[in-house]
């Protein structure tokens, strides 16, 4: 049984973060899809719920400035059906359909899935690829801070508990660059990833111009794998480099043996699915170059 707790619907941000700061074990609410289940399992102390229902602007998506703004409480079934994400970043709608359930989907939002800051997450590992930053604000004013620096540890990020995030903000690729993230679950729907990869490439003159390749669920944070990232830079992606950068990829990875996995199965996970991410990146970057 969830204990009882106190309900409270600011009118803005600055009197969220003024209940933030006053309230003994007090939580923003969002979808409440991770936060409810925690405080039922007693993960959480939850004493008073913060609700960003009542305050308007966090739920929109606009293209702006060389950046896509993704407002902190849309949810997963809106970034599925925005138009302006399926034309910028239509990796990221397609990520929705390997996200929970369409049920959960039209509640969980995007950025209670960063501040959850559990290393399975699933908008984490597509957006740290993408290089987004997010925005956070308070009674003291905003910073911006980019997604790789956000997390700490399991379910631990440089938020201050006054603080609330507002926006995603995801820089525009080139036109010569793509994006992809899979992970490997034990159902079809609703399971958590026991091993997800998440890759953005930009190849220019058939070589890697850019290229990010992130962990997710084998490390205790959401884990960018920059040798793996590097060994691709400045070179053409045949099928023994990219080989070579999932082999990297897995010697990062730090997983841990539970319940779902155990670590060499999960490092296994990460080289094959590092190289199908990449396999297909490339091939899609291809043929839109035909």
């Amino acid at each position: 049984m969830i204990r009882d707790f106190e309900y409270h619907r600011p009118g803005d941000l600055a009197e969220a973060g003024r209940l933030l700061g006053e309230l003994p074990h007090a939580h923003i609410l969002a979808g409440g899809t991770d936060l409810l289940v925690d405080a039922e399992s007693g993960i959480r102390d939850v004493r008073h719920v913060v609700s960003l229902r009542g305050i308007t602007g966090l739920d929109g998506i606009e293209e702006r400035e060389g950046l896509v703004s993704i407002g902190s409480a849309c949810t997963a079934a809106s970034i599925q059906a925005s138009t302006v994400l399926r034309n910028c970043f239509p990796e990221l709608v397609e990520l929705v359909g390997v996200f929970a359930c369409p049920q959960v989907r039209t509640v969980a939002t995007a950025g209670g899935n960063i501040c959850s800051a559990v290393p399975c997450g699933d908008f984490p590992a597509l957006l740290m690829a993408l290089d987004a930053s997010v925005e956070l604000v308070s009674p003291k004013g905003s910073r911006r801070v980019a997604l790789r620096d956000f997390f700490t540890g399991p379910r631990e990020t440089v938020r201050d508990p006054v603080e609330i995030l507002t926006r995603i903000m995801v820089p525009l690729k080139a036109p010569t660059a793509a994006a992809c993230y899979m992970k490997y679950q034990r159902r079809a729907s609703n399971s958590l990833a026991v091993t997800g990869v998440a890759a953005l490439l930009d190849l220019r003159d058939s070589r890697c111009h850019t290229a990010r390749i992130v962990l997710g669920a084998v490390a205790p944070v959401h884990l960018p794998a920059d040798r793996a990232a590097l060994h691709l830079k400045g070179k053409e992606p045949t099928r023994e480099t990219i080989e070579e950068a999932a082999e990297l990829a897995a010697a990062a990875a730090r997983p841990i043996t539970d319940i779902r996995g155990g670590d060499d199965y999960r490092r296994q996970l990460v080289r094959v699915l590092c190289r199908r991410v990449l396999l297909r990146i490339v091939e899609q970057l291809r043929k839109e170059a035909r």
